[in-house]
């Protein structure tokens, strides 16, 4: 699921992202993060988690278990390190450096 908008950078880190419809602002994942990555919106009857400190997420999931509406989705994929140095496989074990 990709959020798209003006508010993106709110929603998502490279971590993790939140989907602001599903959040009830139970506020559990905000008080787990180590990191202070989560702050709160609440506007009247608009209340979510948002995303306030994006560079601070170190991809620790300790917010993603504790959200008891699923709002939040670790979403992050490493690269394979035949990839990230350029080289592709040739055949087994072996890679060419590009």
């Amino acid at each position: 699921m990709n959020i798209r908008g003006p508010f993106h950078r709110h929603h998502q880190t490279k971590y993790i992202q939140i989907n602001s419809h599903v959040c009830e602002a139970c506020w559990k994942c905000s008080d787990a993060c180590p990191k202070q990555v989560l702050g709160k919106i609440e506007v009247g009857f608009h209340r979510h988690v948002r995303i306030v400190n994006k560079e601070n997420c170190t991809g620790c999931k300790k917010c993603v278990p504790v959200c008891p509406q699923n709002a939040i989705e670790y979403i992050y994929k490493p690269k394979s390190k035949a990839k990230e140095q350029g080289s592709v496989p040739l055949n087994g074990n072996s890679h060419a450096i590009l």
